[in-house]
């Protein structure tokens, strides 16, 4: 992670110019960044005539001739990740080729148009590559059968992950947003245990498109097992389509549950009044959700072209049963 880079004064910049299509996403331009100044290059023979180019010669004496920059060194880089993730996994589509690599991207400079995303900068776009992380997401969309699967413009991305030290729980919050819908729900899992539900609040008659809100989840170090412990984050949209996942780890002080899967702790509340976490309780003795409060909207001034539904959660039964998901449309 080099906080240092700058781009060069000879790279274009964003936000392109508007066509008219009403969405704003695809006026976001660049999307990613990758080394392209005093790049160190292979001699070619037509630069001094005393190497071997040709079928069947010996190019380990070639060396090199100096260095070059522009597109045509920051390209080929990127094509070279998108080589290896391809290796790593023949059957990704090129939508979740690109996703991945904007989504592994280290964030560089400030947002620029934070109605539209909260993380694209003009100059970086999503950010600078990063090789492992994106063969390594694409390795694990492979391996847990998701290839093909993802919703890529469902949005799921942690912004704070550490201990809480007034609380002893370890917390997790984060952002989600649908680019052209809306996100369902928010889930997480504790290694390859089963799927919980994170806290979020929700909204009376649902959110647009672009329209972000807040999740959190707290875990209690003591029921987890020792040692860091990978927790799994996705999004959910109204039809059941999983976003790609993002991760993150929590250190364990105790055995754990069995499976790696939810455990309780206690109510606590979170800070900036945002949002009531709902701990919950162990497995043995089953899970409770409080009633939710009204969601606060994080963008203002987005495109409600795009209009889906949100899940709402009901009252909580008197005789202490889980309290049932509706649905209610957002009206237009």
């Amino acid at each position: 992670d080099r906080a240092d880079d700058t781009v060069a004064s000879y790279s274009s910049r964003g936000a392109r110019r508007d066509n008219g299509d009403g969405n704003p996403l695809n006026e976001l331009k660049p999307e990613v960044s990758a080394p392209g100044t005093n790049i160190v290059q292979a001699e070619g023979c037509v630069t001094s005539g005393g190497c071997n180019n040709f079928i069947g010669g010996d190019a380990a004496d070639n060396g090199y001739t100096g260095r070059g920059s522009g597109t045509s060194y920051a390209a080929p880089a990127v094509s070279g990740i998108l080589a290896m993730m391809i290796e790593a996994n023949p059957d990704l589509t090129t939508a979740e080729m690109k996703e991945i690599l904007k989504l592994t991207a280290e964030r560089r400079g400030e947002p620029s148009n934070a109605a539209v995303d909260p993380f694209w900068n003009r100059d970086f776009g999503w950010g600078m590559v990063d090789a492992y992380e994106a063969v390594k997401l694409s390795i694990h969309l492979a391996e847990a059968n998701l290839t093909g699967t993802v919703d890529v413009t469902s949005q799921v991305h942690i912004s704070n992950s550490s201990l809480n030290e007034s609380t002893g729980l370890h917390e997790i919050r984060g952002l989600a947003w649908g680019q052209a819908g809306s996100i369902a729900s928010v889930e997480f899992r504790i290694s390859d245990g089963s799927w919980s539900e994170a806290t979020y609040e929700t909204v009376e008659g649902g959110l647009g498109a672009l329209e972000r809100f807040e999740w959190v989840i707290a875990l209690d170090p003591a029921q987890l097992d020792s040692g860091n412990q990978s927790i799994e984050i996705r999004g959910l949209n109204e039809q059941g389509a999983p976003s790609l996942p993002v991760f993150t780890t929590a250190t364990g002080t105790g055995l754990g549950a069995s499976d790696g899967a939810g455990f309780g702790v206690d109510l606590v509340t979170l800070s900036a009044g945002l949002i009531v976490l709902i701990l919950l309780g162990l497995l043995v003795q089953g899970a409770r959700i409080d009633e939710p409060e009204t969601l606060r909207s994080l963008s203002t001034g987005a495109s409600q072209r795009f209009v889906s539904d949100a899940v709402l959660l009901g009252d909580e039964s008197v005789d202490g049963e889980e309290p049932k998901a509706t649905t209610k449309r957002k009206k237009s």
